[in-house]
């Protein structure tokens, strides 16, 4: 099974479309990385924010990094080596834990790149 194939079936597991989740980055200025062996969808949003960061798109002055989708070995490590420029904080979520979104220092995070 390819990378894509394993990602489009945890979205369905969810109940949502990996290929839709890919065009809405592609369009709405939010980025995506794949290779044989992961995948990566993030954007830039303001941590800050009420809005959710998952619906920030094309967000002004950002602060942050939201890592929306990572599977596979090594995929954030990947986005953080390849993120156009950096910001504060990085941040990602539990979607099958049901937890919320948690911010980390940017610095912190690529001194130690999970």
């Amino acid at each position: 099974m390819t990378i894509l194939e394993k990602a489009a079936k945890f979205y369905e597991q969810i109940g949502e479309s990996l290929f839709e989740e890919i065009g809405r980055h592609a369009s709405l200025g939010g980025y995506v990385f794949i290779a044989p062996d992961s995948i990566l969808l993030g954007k830039a949003v303001n941590s800050k924010s009420e809005t959710h960061p998952g619906e920030q798109w094309n967000v002004k002055n950002p602060d942050a990094w939201f890592v929306t989708f990572a599977y596979g070995k090594g995929s954030v490590r990947d986005f953080i080596d390849k993120i156009p420029h950096p910001l504060p904080l990085v941040g990602w979520m539990r979607e099958l834990k049901s937890k919320p979104v948690k911010f980390y220092d940017f610095k912190r995070i690529n001194r130690r790149k999970i």
